[in-house]
C-alpha cells in the first residue's frame, strides 16, 4: 500500500435502496419457500381419535382443558379446531427428526463461513491500521 490516502468510495442512495430491496426480497422468498416446503412435506395428523369430541373428552391436562374452554367461550377457537390442535400435538417419537448428516453439513458450512469472515476482517483491519498509522517499524 502506498502512503497516499485512497479516495473514499461512497455508495449512492439509489444503490443502497436497491441493495436493501434485494435483501428484503431474498428474505421473503426464503421464508415463503421454507413455509411452503414444510406445509407440503408435513403429513397431516390423524384426527380420528379426537374427531367429534368436545374439550371435556379430549386427552388434556386440567390446565389445558381449562384454557381450551376459555378460548372456546371467547370465540377464539371452536371444538373442531381444538380437537385438531390436540391431535397434532400428540407426543410422537419422530416429531422433530434430525438428520445427523444435514446437521454436520450445516456445522461445517457455518464454520467455513466464520473462518472466511474472520480472515477477511483481519486482513481489512490490518489495511485500515496501515492507512491510519502507517506501516509498523521495528
Amino acid at each position: 500500500m502506498s502512503d497516499t490516502a485512497t479516495p473514499k468510495k461512497r455508495q449512492s442512495g439509489r444503490s443502497q435502496l436497491v441493495d436493501a430491496l434485494v435483501i428484503l426480497a431474498l428474505l421473503f422468498v426464503t421464508l415463503f419457500a421454507t413455509t411452503w416446503i414444510v406445509e407440503k412435506t408435513t403429513p397431516t395428523a390423524s384426527t380420528a381419535s379426537t374427531k367429534g369430541k368436545t374439550v371435556d373428552q379430549l386427552p388434556l391436562t386440567g390446565a389445558e382443558r381449562q384454557q381450551y374452554k376459555r378460548m372456546v367461550s371467547h370465540g377464539m377457537v371452536d371444538q373442531k379446531t381444538a380437537a385438531q390442535q390436540v391431535a397434532q400435538n400428540k407426543p410422537n417419537d419422530n416429531q422433530y427428526p434430525i438428520n445427523p448428516w444435514l446437521l454436520l453439513g450445516t456445522a461445517v458450512l457455518l464454520a467455513g463461513y466464520l473462518a472466511f469472515v474472520y480472515r477477511t476482517s483481519f486482513k481489512e483491519y490490518r489495511e485500515v491500521i496501515e492507512l491510519k498509522f502507517g506501516r509498523r517499524t521495528e
